[in-house]
C-alpha cells in the first residue's frame, strides 16, 4: 500500500530537515515524499536538495496560502492514502506509518483514518485525544489534520481544500466528510499517536485565530442550528453598529 506523504513550507530551514527524517525514517516501504515549497528565501531549498534522493516531487514556487500549496500536492498524489505533515511537525515514531497502512488493510472499507496528536508548545507538550469523538465535538473542535490519513479517492467524492478559508480550510474539509452518512461509517479511529504537533504555527495563533473567526462559526453554521442562529444575531447587531 503507497501511502503518500505531502509537505508544505515556506522558510522553514529551522524545522525542516526534522520532519524529512522523521518521514524518511519510516519501516513502511512503499512511501512517497512530496514537498511544495512556497519559493523559500532562507536555506530550506538547500537542505531540501540534500535530500532529493527521498523526495519524489519538489515544487518550488509562490502560492496564496498553505491550503492552495496542499491542494497543490494533491495533484502529484499517486499514492493510495494521502498524509499531510507540515514542516514543523514530525512523527511520533518510526511506525506509524507501517501500523496506519495496516489499519487500512484491515479495513479495505475505510475512507479516513485518524489518530492522536502530541502538541509541542516552547518546552512543554501535551497529548490531544480523539478517542469517541460525537457530532457536537465539531461545533467548536475539530480533529488536527496531522492526524488524519484518506484515501485518494476521498478528495474526489467531497472535493479539495476549500482556498477561502486560509486557516480553517482542513475544518471546513473535514466536517464535510464527517457530516456526509455515507461517508462517516467509513471513518476509522487508530488508537495511537501520529505526530508531534507544533502548537506555534499559524493556526494556533491567537491573532489569526480571531482574525478568521467569522470563518469558524460560517462553517459550523452550515451543520449546527445553534451556530446558525449565533451567527444571524451577530450579523443583524453588526449591521447596527452594536459590534464589531
Amino acid at each position: 500500500m503507497k501511502i503518500s506523504i505531502v509537505t508544505v513550507c515556506k522558510n522553514s530551514e529551522r524545522t525542516i530537515e526534522r520532519c524529512i527524517r522523521s518521514v524518511i525514517n519510516q519501516s513502511h516501504e512503499d512511501i512517497e515524499y512530496i514537498v511544495i515549497d512556497g519559493s523559500s528565501t532562507d536555506r530550506t531549498l538547500s537542505i531540501l536538495k540534500d535530500y532529493q534522493d527521498h523526495i519524489a516531487t519538489l515544487v518550488s514556487e509562490p502560492d496564496s496560502g498553505i491550503y492552495n500549496a496542499m491542494n497543490k500536492g494533491i495533484a502529484y498524489v499517486n499514492g493510495d492514502i494521502v498524509y499531510f505533515l507540515n514542516s514543523d511537525d514530525y512523527f511520533y515514531d518510526p511506525n506509524v506509518i507501517l501500523d496506519v497502512a495496516s489499519e487500512f488493510r484491515r479495513n479495505e472499507e475505510c475512507l479516513l483514518a485518524y489518530g492522536d496528536i502530541k502538541v509541542v508548545k516552547g518546552t512543554g507538550t501535551h497529548e490531544v485525544k480523539y478517542q469517541d469523538i460525537t457530532p457536537k465535538f465539531f461545533y467548536k473542535n475539530t480533529i488536527c489534520h496531522q492526524a488524519i490519513f484518506a484515501k485518494r479517492e476521498l478528495f474526489d467524492i467531497i472535493g479539495h481544500f476549500n482556498e477561502d478559508y486560509k486557516i480553517h480550510a482542513d475544518v471546513d474539509w473535514l466536517m464535510r466528510a464527517y457530516f456526509n452518512p455515507t461517508i462517516r461509517d467509513r471513518l476509522r479511529y487508530i488508537d495511537r499517536m501520529i505526530c508531534y504537533f507544533s502548537g506555534e504555527g499559524m493556526c494556533s495563533n491567537d491573532y489569526y485565530a480571531n482574525k478568521y473567526k467569522f470563518d469558524r462559526e460560517k462553517i459550523s453554521a452550515q451543520y449546527f442550528l445553534e451556530a446558525r442562529i449565533k451567527r444571524i444575531i451577530k450579523n443583524v447587531l453588526r449591521s447596527a453598529g452594536v459590534i464589531s
